[in-house]
């Protein structure tokens, strides 16, 4: 081993989403850029983001089973917590603050979703601050 050298990982990223295609095209555009990313059909997200540890965790707000906020909430409570980008196609006024508010990392609206989300993870890799506290 080398000194004063650290071993580089890449940053492993959750997606949680109920849409096949979602979890199926960021998985391909991330792993392409190098992340080892894991995906989730918002069956037992929790259960997931307490096991493992992730750098960060991308899910939708609307899904049958659980509901982004829980996630965002249990992501929160691991230790360490991930970063959370909460996504949703059904963005209403007020739905990006309350991201804010409750400690998410960065919000996106779909359908658009994948040059934002490797912006994003680009910018935390540059050691970018929270988009929120961006100006």
């Amino acid at each position: 081993m080398l000194k004063g050298t650290k071993a580089i990982r890449p940053l492993k990223v959750l997606i949680i989403d109920d849409e096949f295609l979602i979890r199926w095209s960021l998985t391909q555009a991330l792993t392409q850029e190098g992340y080892e990313v894991a995906a989730e059909d918002g069956r037992r997200p929790v259960e997931e983001v307490k096991i493992e540890r992730f750098d960060f965790v991308i899910t939708d707000l609307i899904m049958p089973e659980w509901d982004g906020w829980k996630i965002l909430e249990a992501a929160q409570q691991a230790c360490p917590a991930p970063r959370v980008i909460v996504m949703t196609a059904f963005g209403k006024d007020g739905t990006e603050s309350m991201a804010k508010e409750r400690g998410a990392w960065a919000y996106v609206e779909k359908p658009f979703i994948i040059d934002r989300v490797k912006a994003i993870l680009k910018q935390a890799l540059n050691g970018g601050t929270s988009l929120f506290d961006s100006p």
